[in-house]
């Protein structure tokens, strides 16, 4: 690190801070007993050490513990358990892994992780995905991170992560924080809440534009969330919205050669992804009785996402003398109506332009009642209900052939749209209509003194319709339904030592994507440009864990808690996304037999009024199961462009070990310090599912921050991530680095391993200044 951050770094230790909460408690406060929602829905809750399962749950106060609040940099410094995969390139919008299952934005994705936000399913109906970025983090109360549970519906195979917002009735504020620094980062966010009587209102908003650290990584990004709310002694309801808008450059794998040369290069241009989300969340409980209550929420989503993408083009011109333009394997490239396309560029290197909108309408409603009612004297909480949540999407997209900037990396138009449903590109149109019906019921029976019995299921029933609106073969209908049990014991022999122990049966269905383009003889292009409507087999995943667990309250307020976790997951008819020989911007979605996820994960806190500390370990082993003979663009390949992968291979981008450390100290009434520390091994590069090639490094992230609370009502605050300036990288594959001329690169590019870089060196300070 040069002496200049150095000093900087001693500087900001000195002298500026993170924003704390604004009471006179630290946000790590011990609360005492701790709940955790036993269905997606609120007002459920039970306590946590009821459940027989590893739970983590954050705060507001750890949502905001550096003074920027982030749901992601929060999941990420408490859950050691969680890593990210920055396919994309974004910090806004990463891949968040959880014991090895993904929630992503990043169409075609496996999703293995369930989420909800007030009671709404958020997994995108189209493709499963998850758009972080569309979550106000200022927001956020309270997330609760749960291992596999059947009750949270589909996509739980490796867990759920359910949000939970702010009302007008829990935050009583007004406050404004602006912040800037590194890499034009510039920010703002507004917060107000109050009740009075029995209504209360909140809205929070905030905009944010980052240039990023590589080329075409600006993003900006617009957000409001408000809730309107109203109360009696018997009942409670609330009106959410949320408006976002946000244009994010996703810069991508860039090859390794191009990024030692400079970790600003880029592969391909253009790389954005623009969101227009509204979303409206109606949800409530009514009290029947002492022991009996109504909880439900209804809610109406809208997304539109339009991604227009740079990329390489395998086409040249024809060596027959005829002016026209071949594919790699000699056909020659066509238009609309079979137009044979010319060699325009008379011999320039082509490049192409991928643009692809998703229309999509989400909407549900779920409905569930709860009764606290002892049977023979032994205390119970039972709660059963219903749900659906249905979806009407349209996804189009269209590719051009146009030329090609080597200096910029950008695609140069006009273009000319290619139509070739042999070469897995065409134009696409594909209306998805998507009805998931589940029936759920958990009850926790207290049969002896901490001794509890949870025993859970549910019956899940998913129908997916698919129509060709450009009159091509993606039209088909689909169904699938599958019940998932799920039985638990947990058992206090003390406060400071429990014992738990489950097993659980959860299921995803093929998304409309991965139904769209699982054909082998019609592969798609990686732009999902969907050419057939085969069939693929449900995913069904089962869990065996145990864990102990204990808490204990010392003297002077001191408060520690722990757990040692262990857990075996097992996945049937696992959905990976497989690469042609011929062509390895080709692919398909297939059920490729049995995976496991397997591991252990430590936990250790540690409160006092004045001192946070939290420690976490993490070790996760995900392997294949089933013998698999893969094509690849690998260079570690056959002659036949082929890996054959064997049992216990280890699954790519899914770190071994990992570590996390969060330290926080109020030095005095007006001075907190505090910093994190991220270490984790090495994993494989996606494309590499034998093995064979190099890994990516593991590598240790330590980030900075502090506070200065200059008066009662304003507090100065700073951070530094990734204080020691470490190159590393969060994402590997491979890519047709020969596609596409390297002439700003000494020597050119020849090594197809491609990477995304993490973030260097960066520096945050603003203020926070509450009315």
């Amino acid at each position: 690190m040069s002496s200049a951050k150095s000093g900087l770094l001693v500087l900001l230790i000195g002298s500026a801070a993170v924003a704390r909460a604004q009471n006179s408690a630290p946000p790590w406060s011990p609360t005492g007993v701790i709940v955790i929602g036993s269905t997606p829905l609120i007002g459920s809750d039970i306590d946590r050490d009821q459940v027989p399962a590893a739970t983590q749950v954050l705060s507001e106060g750890d949502i905001n513990r550096t003074g920027i609040p982030s749901l992601t940099d929060a999941i990420l410094a408490d859950v050691p358990s969680a890593t990210i995969n920055d396919s994309e390139g974004n910090v806004f919008q990463p891949d968040i892994l959880f014991r090895g299952f993904t929630a992503s934005p990043v169409a075609g994705t496996a999703e293995g992780l369930a989420v909800y936000v007030n009671g709404a399913r958020f997994n995108d109906a189209f493709g499963d995905t998850v758009n972080w970025d569309l979550i106000p983090p200022s927001a956020i109360g309270a997330v609760n991170l749960e291992a596999s549970n059947p009750v949270f519906g589909l996509n739980a195979l490796g867990g759920s992560v359910s949000v939970r917002l702010k009302d007008g009735f829990s935050t009583d504020t007004t406050n404004a924080t602006v912040y800037g620094g590194s890499y034009g980062r510039e920010a703002g966010v507004l917060e107000y809440g109050h009740a009075a009587g029995p209504f209360a209102v909140y809205v929070t908003g905030d905009a944010t534009h980052d240039d990023g650290f590589r080329q075409t990584a600006t993003s900006d990004i617009y957000r409001m969330y408000a809730d309107l709310g109203w109360r009696s002694a018997a009942a409670e309801l609330h009106l959410g919205t949320t408006a976002v808008h946000d244009t994010l450059g996703n810069p991508g794998a860039t090859p390794i050669q191009a990024l030692a040369a400079n970790i600003s290069n880029i592969f391909t241009a253009p790389n954005v992804v623009d969101n227009t989300y509204l979303g409206f969340n109606l949800h409530g409980s009514y009290k029947l009785t002492d022991m009996t209550s109504l909880q439900s929420v209804a809610y109406f989503q809208t997304l539109n996402q339009v991604v227009p993408n740079g990329i390489t083009e395998e086409v040249m011109p024809c060596d027959n003398g005829t002016g026209l333009l071949c594919n790699s394997d000699g056909t020659v490239v066509t238009g609309p109506n079979g137009k044979q396309v010319t060699d325009f560029l008379h011999g320039a290197t082509y490049s192409g332009l991928s643009v692809q909108q998703l229309d999509n309408h989400a909407y549900g409603t779920s409905l569930q009642v709860t009764v606290a009612a002892p049977i023979a004297s032994h205390a119970d909480h039972l709660v059963a209900g219903a749900s659906f949540d249905g979806s009407n999407s349209v996804f189009a997209g269209i590719q051009e052939i146009g030329g090609f900037n080597p200096y910029t990396r950008e695609f140069l138009g006009p273009g000319v749209i290619q139509d070739q449903p042999i070469e897995g590109v065409n134009p696409v149109r594909v209306r998805s209509l998507t009805r998931f019906y589940g029936l759920f019921a958990t009850d926790v029976l207290t049969v002896a003194p901490g001794l509890d019995i949870n025993l859970s299921g549910r019956f899940n029933d998913a129908q997916i319709n698919l129509a060709d609106e450009l009159g091509g073969p993606v039209n088909g209908q689909h169904a699938y339904s599958r019940f998932n049990p799920s039985a638990g014991l947990t058992y206090r022999v003390a406060p400071v030592l429990q014992l738990y122990g489950s097993y659980s049966e959860s299921n995803r269905a093929p998304t409309p994507e991965e139904l769209s383009c699982a054909s082998p003889a019609a592969p798609c292009s990686l732009l999902n440009f969907f050419v057939g409507d085969p069939n693929l087999n449900q995913v069904v995943a089962h869990t065996f864990e145990f864990g102990i667990r204990g808490s204990r309250e010392g003297p002077s307020e001191v408060h520690i808690s722990w757990n040692l976790d262990a857990y075996h997951t097992l996945n049937t008819d696992d959905i990976i996304f497989e690469t042609k020989v011929n062509n390895p911007n080709l692919a398909f979605y297939t059920n490729a037999g049995r995976t496991l996820r397997q591991g252990v994960e430590a936990n250790l806190r540690f409160d006092t009024q004045r001192l946070h500390v939290t420690l976490g370990y993490a070790f996760t082993d995900a392997t294949f199961r089933t013998p698999l003979l893969l094509n690849t663009s690998s260079p570690a390949a056959n002659a036949d462009g082929e890996e054959q992968v064997f049992p216990g291979d280890r699954i790519p981008g899914i770190p071994r070990q990992r570590v996390n450390f969060v330290l926080d100290c109020s030095l005095t009434e007006r001075w907190s310090l505090g910093g994190s520390l991220v270490a984790q091994s090495g994993a494989y590069r996606f494309g590499d599912e034998a093995n064979l090639t190099q890994p990516l490094a593991g590598y240790t992230l330590v980030d900075v921050d502090a506070a200065l609370h200059a008066t009662d009502r304003l507090t100065l605050f700073a951070l530094v991530n990734n204080a020691l300036n470490r190159r590393y990288n969060t994402y590997g594959s491979f890519g047709p680095v020969g596609d596409v001329p390297w002439p700003n690169i000494p020597g050119g590019v020849s090594d197809p391993r491609t990477a995304s870089p993490g973030t260097p060196f960066t520096i945050y300070g603003g203020m926070r200044l509450q009315f």
